[in-house]
């Protein structure tokens, strides 16, 4: 009943299909306008889906781990224990470049990038 088409959640954009009537060149499709009769071919140009290219969407998230600024430097192995960077008053305020719990700089927490296909 509540099916969705799982081929209506990509997306496709410019056209790269060589047409011999444009002389070799492209037809300025620049996106992929799905056909209400064959849904596999693009309503604007007449080409097959696959000639579209496929747009894909990244969302990279980075975030800060635990502290690694040693604070005692005559024991070297001294960290403070800060497990994650939490910024000082709030994510877009001046002083967000400072931890609020161990008042590093956020360059001495560890940086972990993960990025994710929305």
């Amino acid at each position: 009943m509540g099916e969705t088409n799982p081929m209506s959640a990509e997306k496709y954009g410019k056209c790269n299909k060589s047409h011999e009537e444009l002389s070799g060149g492209k037809d300025g499709c620049l996106e992929f306008v799905e056909s209400s009769l064959l849904p596999i071919y693009c309503k604007a140009c007449g080409c097959h889906q696959n000639y579209h290219r496929k747009v894909i969407e990244y969302k990279r998230v980075v975030i800060y781990g635990c502290c690694k600024r040693v604070h005692n430097f005559q024991m070297k192995d001294s960290w403070d224990g800060c497990q994650k960077f939490y910024p000082k008053g709030g994510e877009f305020a001046k002083a967000a470049l400072e931890c609020e719990a161990c008042g590093c700089h956020k360059s001495f927490h560890r940086t972990v990038v993960s990025v994710r296909v929305t």
